[in-house]
C-alpha cells in the first residue's frame, strides 16, 4: 500500500480525483464575468464532478444572493456613499461592485468545491485547459453585468 492509497479516502470520494477546469481561469471568469461569470464556470467544473444536482442549487443561490445584496446596498444608499469615495460615474462604480461580488462569489464556490481541487493536486491530477466554459463565462457574465447595471441605474 502506498501512501496515495492512504491519503485517497480522505480526500475525495473518488478512487481518482476527475480532472477540473483550473482554478486561475475560474478566478478570471469570475473577475471578468461577475456572480454570473463566477456561477457558470463552477457549473462547468460541477459537471465535471458529477455532482450538478447537488451544488446546482447552492451556486445559484451564491450568484442570486450577489446581486440581491448589491440591491439591498443599493436601496440602503451604501452604494452611493461608496461611489462618493471611489469618485466616477455611477455605471463605473457598479461595474467595480459587480466585480467586487463576482471576486466574492468565487470565494463562496472554490471554499463548496475546495476539497476536489485539492484531491485532484495532491493526486497529480493536471486541471483541464479552462478556454471554452472561460469564455462562455466572461461573455454570459458580461452581459448579465451590463443588464443589471442597466436596471439598477433605472430604478
Amino acid at each position: 500500500m502506498s501512501s496515495d492509497d492512504l491519503l485517497r479516502p480522505t480526500l475525495s470520494d473518488y478512487r481518482k480525483p476527475p480532472s477540473l477546469y483550473n482554478s486561475t481561469g475560474f478566478f478570471l471568469s469570475a473577475f471578468f464575468g461577475g456572480p454570473v461569470g463566477a456561477g457558470l464556470y463552477a457549473a462547468a467544473n460541477t459537471f465535471r464532478l458529477g455532482r450538478l444536482a447537488r451544488d446546482l442549487p447552492v451556486i445559484i443561490a451564491i450568484t442570486a444572493g450577489a446581486f440581491l445584496l448589491l440591491i439591498e446596498l443599493d436601496g440602503m444608499g451604501v452604494l452611493a456613499r461608496l461611489g462618493s469615495y471611489l469618485g466616477g460615474t455611477k455605471a463605473r462604480n457598479l461595474e467595480i461592485y459587480v466585480r467586487a461580488m463576482g471576486i466574492a462569489s468565487f470565494g463562496a464556490i472554490y471554499l463548496l468545491h475546495r476539497g476536489y481541487f485539492r484531491a485532484a493536486r495532491v493526486s497529480g491530477v493536471t486541471p483541464l485547459k479552462g478556454w471554452i466554459p472561460g469564455i462562455a463565462a466572461v461573455l454570459a457574465g458580461y452581459a448579465a453585468n451590463i443588464a443589471f447595471i442597466a436596471w439598477i441605474q433605472h430604478h
